[in-house]
């Protein structure tokens, strides 16, 4: 059954039900703000569609036949549960509730949004946190996911991104492999070291304009998706990482890692972006969580990078 069709089997049902509790067509007319003549236009469809006759017409008289009142009962039904519908959207859009199926990155998302999760979760009880991580971007309307995270450029224009804020990287070793080898002093000093990888063994940097990013091949005999076992390896003195400064937090505070210190040459910001499907109207589980995280990043110095939130 097309669309359509579907939208024409309600046509003339609201008319009925105000003709019937207004006793008259005129009554109906007045309450639903329309002609008296399409009132009865409605109804009259609704019967010839149906295929039987509702109510007995007389110039003093309007009454219901028998399968008339039979059909008010159910209409009257369903026009109550679409009012309690309606009630429950307009609520739900008030406040968040229901399940939210929220899609994180495994390398370093996790631990960089987990606390967020967990707090939005905890201030807002009626909202249920599905948390899936992987290394591998998921596709979100497949997989049915609210939203999910995602850093850097992005790749499909299909989907809405917010800007949330980032986070910075900097080169770390332990003070072990610093006795060993002098610090790098510039991009090309890398070559010289063992550098702990990902697969791609592509390091990224910040331009000194910021306006671009410097992709630089780097080699070493550690690689690793996992952010923890790349920090693993870093404490083990067995080379340099780059790592987010609030992952290495802990263990710079311990003297266990030593970071290079900032330059033109070794900044990378990497930015965080919310990624929802395209939709007109946002829940207000996704809408409050996306401007619960630019709150939450804001208190953390992150830059969000944005001010605006969604209404």
């Amino acid at each position: 059954m097309s669309n359509g069709a579907k939208l024409a089997r309600w046509e003339g049902i609201e008319e009925y039900i105000c003709v019937v509790e207004a006793g008259s067509f005129t009554a109906a007319a007045e309450r639903l703000g329309v002609s008296k003549s399409y009132v009865s236009k409605q109804v009259s469809l609704l019967e010839d569609r149906l295929g039987v006759r509702l109510l007995q017409r007389t110039t003093r008289r309007l009454t219901l036949t028998e399968i008339g009142n039979t059909f008010f009962g159910h209409c009257k039904d369903m026009a109550e549960q679409l009012d309690r519908a309606e009630s429950m959207l307009a609520e739900m859009q008030q406040s968040p509730r229901g399940t939210l199926r929220l899609a994180l990155n495994s390398r370093y998302g996790t631990q960089y949004m987990a606390g967020a999760v967990a707090e939005f979760a905890r201030r807002y009880p009626e909202v249920s946190v599905e948390v899936s991580s992987s290394f591998q971007d998921v596709d979100l309307l497949a997989e049915n996911y609210d939203l999910t995270l995602r850093y850097n450029k992005l790749e499909d224009s299909s989907m809405v991104a917010r800007r949330l804020g980032g986070y910075s990287l900097c080169l770390c070793a332990a003070p072990s492999y610093w006795y060993e080898h002098p610090q790098p002093q510039c991009a090309e000093d890398l070559s010289r070291h063992n550098c702990l990888v990902t697969p791609e063994r592509v390091w990224l940097f910040d331009a000194p304009d910021r306006r671009d990013i410097i992709r630089t091949r780097v080699s070493g005999n550690w690689i690793s998706e996992d952010g923890a076992n790349l920090l693993a390896a870093a404490r083990a003195g067995i080379g340099i990482a780059q790592l987010p400064e609030f992952f290495i937090s802990d263990a710079l505070a311990r003297g266990e890692l030593v970071k290079i210190p900032a330059a033109d040459w070794n900044r990378y910001y990497r930015v965080a972006w919310a990624v929802y499907p395209n939709s007109r109207h946002l829940s207000a589980k996704v809408r409050y969580f996306i401007n619960f995280l630019v709150e939450y990043l804001h208190q953390l110095d992150l830059d969000p990078g944005s001010e605006s939130f969604i209404e």
